[in-house]
């Protein structure tokens, strides 16, 4: 495409060079670009992009696009703009040919249950006979291919090559998990979601956003951007969801276990193995078998049933669709064991989900919750007590271990912890473990019959991170092999 094309639309300030190039690609990580390419360099927290445009152009870069001016050799374009980071989505709409508008978007917000609403969702299109894309934080699907992702949502230029291959792949629908970086960085900004899916919203991610205040108003911006033909599954049980639904542009249909709501559980029942409740709606009742376990669950499902029941889809493929997935990667994970006791992976990282997660443990363990968990470095240090705080008052014995850490000291972090968890019951069973192999360890060995162990906090990675450098670590992967050691002798 020429390069006065992929241009097109985007104030710039200056520019110098051919108009006439032909572009073969674009790109905005240096280590990516081909022969032909546009490079854009983005100004990050940790990076400037800037200082990789000599790499850029050694790789065969024709165009570079800057928001600072900085020189280049005869015969590659530079393109001035304001800012490379909102230039970025015009930049991918132009060159993959506004791949959003042949696609029906979903959108899945809130702090906790993007990613099981996105896969149930997901289940219930399939159902349906629908091909469907999925972005999200364990990973991408295209065509039934899972990518792998970096973030929640993509930053806007591979949003738009994604979404590319997905209207290749002839996809029709495409649910995403949109997250509040996204909104806040305007990674989704010109695109258009038929349907907006609001789980919960609690404490998290105030290292980015600093105060609570800030977070809910930009997921409420979310719901305000929607257009006046879409529809809002809102869950009304959270204390913010009524706030959320009368900043709505289109219509809302609330969720819920209320006996008021159009969409709602009656009857939950909760083991084990599963989880079991009667589907309620204006088009009818179903009884719902869902293969994933606790009362967070049933919120999911009924939000990915709303979906479904607002895109005209009857109760039987809502429930077949439900009841068809069988788990979600790190997410109330079962470990399978020969003996009498269970192992646990979870995602949760909040105060609050780890509160729900710890609440499902001890209602279905007739002894013991052991609990493995550790906080992020370089994050919001606030939630580091109050989760030490909610370890404290459920579980039986607690080991705080790393988690990752990235560029902060880890035993700081668990400091912080253990200083709520101390505060809440200062004779309660406690240690700390910071080589997270060996707290899980510890926590499987000691595990009897009758208990559970719960890891938590990192659930489908695997990796560690630790700031200058990554680590290959899965939680599951090191739970079997102690499972292993442990049943073997």
């Amino acid at each position: 495409m020429k390069l006065k094309t992929i241009l097109d639309g985007i104030p710039i300030r200056e520019f110098q060079g051919d108009p006439e190039h032909e572009i073969s690609a674009v790109w905005a990580n240096s280590q990516e670009v081909t022969a032909g390419s546009l490079f854009i360099a983005l100004k990050g927290s940790l990076h400037d992009g800037h200082n990789f445009i000599p790499e850029a152009i050694a790789k065969g870069a024709r165009a570079v696009m800057v928001e600072t001016k900085v020189p280049v050799p005869a015969g590659i374009s530079l393109v001035l703009v304001e800012d490379t980071q909102a230039a970025q989505r015009l930049v991918g709409q132009n060159f993959y040919g506004d791949p959003a508008s042949k696609l029906k978007l979903i959108g899945i917000t809130g702090t906790k249950g993007k990613t099981t609403t996105a896969f149930l969702t997901y289940s219930i299109l399939k159902a349906a006979g629908f091909k469907t894309g999925l972005i999200g934080t364990i990973y991408n699907l295209v065509n039934g291919q899972k990518l792998p992702t970096r973030n929640t949502t993509p930053a806007s230029l591979e949003l738009q090559r994604l979404l590319a291959e997905m209207v290749k792949a002839k996809s029709e629908y495409v649910v995403m998990e949109v997250s509040s970086h996204a909104i806040a960085l305007e990674r989704i900004a010109g695109l258009t979601f038929c349907r907006g899916v609001f789980t919960n919203l609690t404490r998290d991610h105030l290292d980015f956003h600093c105060t609570f205040a800030d977070y809910l108003a930009t997921k409420t911006r979310f719901f305000a951007d929607l257009p006046a033909t879409a529809k809002a599954l809102i869950n009304l049980d959270d204390s913010h969801g009524p706030q959320i639904a009368a900043a709505t542009n289109g219509e809302v249909i609330g969720y819920g276990l209320r006996a008021d709501l159009p969409v709602r559980a009656e009857r939950v029942r909760t083991t084990m193995k599963k989880t079991e409740f009667q589907f309620m709606s204006a088009e009818g009742s179903l009884p719902i078998h869902l293969n994933l376990i606790g009362q967070f669950n049933v919120y999911n499902a009924l939000a990915a049933g709303a979906v479904g029941i607002s895109l005209g889809f009857d109760l039987e493929t809502v429930k077949r669709g439900l009841e068809q997935l069988p788990g979600v990667p790190g997410r109330f994970e079962l470990v399978p064991t020969r003996g009498e006791y269970t192992i646990v992976i979870d995602y949760a990282h909040t105060p609050d989900s780890l509160e729900n997660l710890l609440t499902t443990a001890r209602a279905l363990t007739p002894k013991r919750v052991i609990t493995v968990f550790g906080c992020g470095g370089n994050r919001d240090q606030g939630k580091r007590g109050l989760m030490g705080e909610v370890a404290a008052k459920i579980s039986d014995y607690t080991i705080i271990t790393n988690d990752n850490p990235r560029r902060e000291d880890p035993e700081r972090i668990a400091a912080q912890i253990k200083k709520g968890f101390l505060e809440t019951k200062p004779d309660g069973a406690l240690e700390v473990l910071l080589d997270r192999e060996a707290a899980i360890k510890k926590a499987v060995l000691m595990a009897e019959a009758g208990d559970m162990v719960v890891i938590a906090g990192k659930g489908h990675e695997t990796y560690q991170d630790f700031g200058t450098y990554k680590i290959h670590f899965d939680d599951k992967e090191t739970a079997q092999s102690v499972v292993k050691e442990k049943e073997e002798t």
